[in-house]
């Protein structure tokens, strides 16, 4: 009976892994004689233009402050503040009794992972502040300027609260990673390596480990949920192929490396690891948006990896069709 049972398991693990290699050389298939069709006519990207800071927005938008739309901005901007306050972090400490100021170092949380999600919050926030500084009328790089500088203010009122909680304290370390991440916007227009990199993240529930934890600090805030998120660096080699070469290479068709964690780190099960992966990836950018709307919602998207084939290379080997969806 043991033995059935073996070659009866043994047989779906076959059929099942001879599916996803099908799958897998059929998507190869399809993508690689597209990259002859379509690259050698495509136009140039608006960051593969002249380095001229002024020549990514449209020119109708006027460089010239106007006070009341400063003022909605600032308005919008302490409302949502203060409803992040009284409705995400009323779920934290608030109900608690908290103690003098303090300071925290918490290298040990997550592997560390959460210094990434703090970037990553930092770039939302950044960018969030760019476009409404840029529709108040500050010009490109003040709009930029002042966005990073106002994901930094508010990564500092944020580990200000966290300094006085009982769990947790003021930590430099959180709210550098922030600040940077709300600065990476800029980063990306002015600086040339952009043109070859982006940064992008994936979340999906493939575990439960963190869900199933009492979080008495956060209140089980999906953001903190670290296991089933992967942060990744996407390089573009068509940008880096030569002219002659860039005909034999989708535009669009990126590699990307990514950083996780196992579920080990809430399961609190010994020796936790992170986890690397190695993915196919989309620039989104290569399908050439040309007006701003269309530039800023692309520019938006193209934050997040989608799912693609995808390799684990650390700790283990495993493959994936449609990471980060496991199946």
């Amino acid at each position: 009976m043991r033995k059935a049972n073996r070659f009866s398991i043994g047989s779906f693990a076959s059929r099942n892994i001879n599916a996803k290699i099908c799958a897998f050389l059929l998507m190869l298939s399809l993508v690689f004689p597209a990259a002859a069709l379509s690259s050698p006519w495509d136009p140039l990207t608006w960051r593969d233009s002249t380095w001229d800071y002024r020549s990514e927005d449209s020119v109708d938008i006027k460089s010239e402050i106007e006070p009341g739309k400063i003022f909605g901005v600032a308005s919008l901007t302490l409302i949502a503040y203060g409803a992040a306050y009284g409705f995400v972090f009323e779920k934290g400490w608030w109900d608690e009794k908290g103690h003098s100021f303090r300071f925290e170092n918490d290298f040990d949380y997550a592997l560390n992972l959460d210094k990434f999600g703090h970037f990553a919050a930092g770039v939302v926030i950044g960018e969030f502040f760019y476009e409404g500084y840029r529709w108040a009328g500050a010009s490109e790089f003040q709009s930029y300027l002042y966005a990073g500088l106002s994901a930094l203010a508010t990564h500092i009122a944020i580990d200000i609260k966290d300094g006085f909680a009982p769990s947790w304290g003021f930590s430099i370390f959180d709210v550098l990673s922030g600040g940077l991440g709300g600065f990476l916007p800029m980063a990306e227009r002015y600086l040339p390596v952009f043109k070859y990199v982006d940064l992008k993240w994936s979340y999906w529930i493939n575990s439960n480990a963190y869900y199933d934890q009492t979080h008495a600090a956060s209140g089980g805030v999906f953001t903190d949920d670290y296991v089933n998120q992967t942060f990744w660096l996407s390089v573009k080699p068509y940008r880096l192929l030569p002219e002659s070469a860039r005909k034999y290479y989708p535009s669009w068709l990126a590699i990307a490396i990514g950083l996780s964690i196992d579920e080990k780190v809430f399961t609190k099960e010994p020796h936790p690891r992170r986890e690397v992966y190695l993915a196919l990836d989309y620039d989104l950018e290569a399908f050439r948006p040309q007006s701003r709307l269309a530039r800023t919602i692309i520019k938006a998207l193209n934050y997040f990896k989608l799912p693609a084939p995808t390799i684990q290379v650390y700790p283990e080997f495993h493959w994936y069709l449609f990471y980060p969806i496991k199946f």
